[in-house]
């Protein structure tokens, strides 16, 4: 290489070198200034979580920017592309940036010489420290717990509870939308028997049902409403397409309409509707809270409807959707209105009495839907009055706002450690569209992580395995997957032993490569230098 050329590259090198320290720069002074900016929710946060607030409202500062571009100056530089900064935001930044003063030659300045108050070494103690408070301490092979959800039949089969246990459960869920407290006084009673027995701990985590939104009964008969939508030759949507929602059986004005059980349509001897299917919805919200235009979703997404109209305690509405082109509503099935503001608080009247059971028996509480800071005032209010201040707090985001607000409320909920997050899949990904929900699993992550908040990894994990006996190929991926979270919950099934033992078995050994989003570069068997030679010829 000639004189001109090495000029060349050391002054290209020289202009990178000022444009990523300019770059990251600017992203520290972003961190700095976010903390003026959240100053009032910072100075509420528990003591024992005001570090982890700080770090979050870093995180928050950095990512509110590109940084796709000086990431790419950064690698070429040899240096770190911040891509693993979110357990500890100002101690990334400013090591790259002290490197980047020394490769210039430059002098660096005092408070970026400092040690953050989060650490490389502490950012990760932290993470570890509140997900031991909540969650329990991790196994010896794993670091990810294994969470449990209990099928009605835990109440009369001590023998299953104690086989959970055995086989790796960490934390037993007990869904409070299913069963009476007599039921979850017995399966309790049989963990602490399985606990004694067995010399091993095991916690209790309950969900509180929350204002969940479900198809109300249905009429006699086949029990089913079939929608088929199809268009005439203008391509417009035919009479078959129209569907009422309407007020549940406890609405006083639902009088009007009978018994207000859903429904099929009906038709003359001509075929001509006479009266549109229509199904019924106990929460009165739903009625006052949407507009024209919306979209509402039925059974997990299966059926898709737009509002066309909005009366009394009523909606018109019409098919815009079907998967397979036609299929059946039953009753309980769950209604998503993603893109409408209802006034749901998340704490029931049932939730506010299944507390005072709850609390004297669980280490942690589940709220469901979950979507406004407000939400978690409530619940702490209510925990307050019970005189539990130790229990855990786990918010499950299951709705586009939960998701959206996902920062607001971490920060709310650290006034009260310990606490979680859950990734309730199911609902979330009807709520946000399937396709973005990988996206939107990755984005909880990275926040989670930031505030230094344990994730659990919900709803259809193995579900194939724990229901049928065998696993679909990708529940085989999404499990290991899943080893980036801090806890992994199961659904009920007839095969759950099986599929408690096979989940472990696949962290152990994803665990070897992996901890959280970093690669652990263990040897390789593959890469043995006899496992590259070709056989002779």
């Amino acid at each position: 290489m000639g004189a001109k050329q090495r000029t060349e590259r050391e002054v290209s090198r020289t202009i990178r070198l000022g444009r990523a320290q300019r770059g990251v720069e600017g992203l520290r002074r972003a961190a700095l200034a976010a903390e003026q900016e959240f100053s009032a929710e910072l100075k509420l946060v528990a003591p024992s979580m005001r570090e982890s607030a700080f770090n979050l409202v870093h995180y928050l500062a950095v990512r509110r920017h590109d940084v796709r571009e000086l990431q790419g100056e950064l690698a070429r530089l040899g240096l770190s592309s911040l891509g693993r900064m979110e357990a500890h935001v100002m101690a990334s930044l400013q090591a790259v940036l002290q490197m980047l003063c020394t490769l210039r030659g430059e002098s660096v300045s005092a408070d970026v010489v400092d040690d953050p108050p989060i650490t490389f070494e502490t950012g990760a103690a932290l993470l570890v420290e509140h997900t031991n408070a909540i969650l329990g301490p991790a196994t010896q092979r794993r670091h990810t717990r294994i969470m449990v959800t209990m099928p009605r039949e835990a109440a009369y089969d001590p023998d299953l509870i104690r086989r959970l246990v055995e086989a790796g459960m960490g934390i037993m869920r007990i869904n409070c939308a299913h069963d009476s407290p007599e039921i979850w006084e017995r399966m309790v009673k049989h963990l602490r028997e399985a606990e004694r027995d067995l010399g091993k701990r095991c916690l209790v985590s309950f969900d509180l049902a929350g204002p969940k939104l479900r198809t109300g009964p249905i009429a006699p008969g086949p029990a089913v409403i079939k929608w088929r939508p199809t268009r005439n030759a203008l391509g417009q949507m035919n009479e078959r397409a129209r569907v009422r929602l309407m007020a549940g059986t406890n609405q006083p004005d639902a009088k009007k309409d009978g018994d207000a059980l859903g429904r099929d349509a009906t038709y003359d001897d001509d075929g001509r509707l006479t009266e549109p299917a229509f199904v019924s919805c106990a929460l009165a919200e739903v009625f006052s809270g949407v507009r024209i235009g919306e979209p509402i979703l039925f059974d997990d997404g299966k059926f898709r409807v737009v509002i066309r109209d909005i009366g009394e305690n009523r909606l018109r509405v019409e098919i815009t959707g079907v998967a397979g082109g036609v299929a059946k509503l039953k009753s309980e099935k769950g209604i998503n209105l993603p893109e409408s503001n209802l006034a749901l608080p998340a704490l029931t009247l049932k939730d506010i009495k299944d507390l005072a059971f709850v609390t004297k028996r669980a280490d942690a509480v589940a709220m469901s839907f979950v979507q406004h800071p407000k939400d978690i005032d409530d619940l702490l209010r209510e925990i307050e009055k019970l005189n539990v201040s130790q229990l855990g707090v786990m918010l499950k985001i299951e709705t586009k706002t939960a998701f959206n607000q996902l920062p607001d409320l971490l920060l709310r909920a650290m006034r009260h450690p310990p606490i979680a997050v859950m990734i309730a899949r199911g609902d979330l990904g009807v709520e946000v569209g399937f396709e973005r929900l990988s996206e939107v699993q990755e984005e909880i992550l990275w926040l989670c992580e930031a505030a230094h908040v344990p994730v659990i990894w919900a709803t259809q994990v193995l579900e194939s395995l724990a229901k049928g006996g065998m696993p679909s190929r990708a529940e085989v991926s999404d499990a290991a997957m899943s080893s980036r979270a801090e806890c992994v919950m199961l659904n009920k099934g007839p095969y759950i032993r099986e599929t408690l033992r096979f989940l472990t078995s696949v962290l152990e050994r994803i665990e070897e490569h992996h901890y959280i989003k970093t690669a652990r570069l263990r040897k390789l068997q593959v890469a043995r230098r006899n496992s590259l030679r070709t056989p002779d010829a």
